[in-house]
């Protein structure tokens, strides 16, 4: 398996990322899923982009694929319940309204999660993996 190297793809997804980010930002929004995604969506744009600026290129065997990608998945996972609690915290402090937008008993209830969104991020890391490699086998 080998991994693509960083290119504009990358870059471009970064960018409609911060845009979107902005525009989540200067709403008058409550709503928790608008924020896990944005926060799940952050966790794994930092990691692909730390992934393939330092493996980019490189053929990586098999065996080691499987058990990265599941770890990389499972670190994608703690960074989404660590991020969606960031942005709520950080949308709070922005917006400073006498009745947050995100009240710190929803924070922990987000970080509370941590651990089964870990558990999640890694089997959906493997179940991509095993689509690959199906694909890649008959494509």
């Amino acid at each position: 398996m080998t991994l693509p190297r960083l290119g504009r793809r990358a870059r471009w997804a970064g960018l409609l990322y911060g845009l979107a980010l902005l525009l989540w930002l200067s709403l008058e929004d409550n709503h928790v899923w608008p924020v896990a995604a944005l926060g799940a969506g952050l966790a794994a744009l930092l990691v692909l982009l730390n992934l393939l600026r330092r493996l980019g290129g490189r053929a990586i065997p098999t065996p080691y694929a499987v058990a990265g990608v599941v770890t990389l998945g499972a670190l994608v996972g703690l960074g989404a319940a660590v991020a969606t609690a960031g942005l709520m915290l950080f949308k709070n402090a922005l917006h400073a309204h006498v009745f947050l937008d995100y009240p710190p008993g929803l924070l922990l209830a987000v970080l509370s999660r941590a651990p089964v969104w870990t558990l999640a991020g890694g089997l959906v890391g493997l179940g991509l993996l095993l689509l690959w490699m199906a694909w890649a086998k008959n494509g």
